[in-house]
């Protein structure tokens, strides 16, 4: 990117890189079971390329973590975002993949968004 010029890209996570926000997952099994035993690695491997990321000068990045991936219409539900925790404890825990879509294209040009980890949800829990 350095060589093209380039330094705006966007990253597509998940809720629950951060060990410390799984805790706070709703329901037992998929807090104890499919986060610890099923995903658990590969949100691990999510964190690491957060922390390599925080650690650059040359992007202005946004990984932006998604809740649950549903396959509905886009809507115009207003996000819920945390730069703070990887999770949004006051959204639903699943969201439009179309309206993740939606979000990415908003921030694509908003300084405010450039070098955060970002949660994003919609709804209620």
């Amino acid at each position: 990117m350095l060589e093209a010029g380039k330094r705006r890209v966007i990253f597509l996570h998940s809720w629950y890189t951060h060990p410390e926000s799984r805790s706070k997952c709703r329901g037992f099994f998929l807090r104890n079971i499919f986060l610890k035993f099923f995903i658990g690695k590969t949100l691990d491997g999510m964190r690491m390329s957060e922390e390599y990321l925080e650690s650059t000068e040359h992007l202005d990045y946004t990984c932006i973590q998604p809740a649950h991936l549903l396959h509905g219409p886009v809507t115009d539900q207003k996000f819920k975002v945390s730069d703070t925790e990887s999770c949004v404890p006051d959204a639903a825990q699943a969201i439009n993949r179309a309206d993740v879509a939606r979000y990415m294209l908003d921030v694509l040009d908003d300084e405010t968004s450039f070098r955060k980890v970002r949660a994003i949800g919609v709804g209620e829990p």
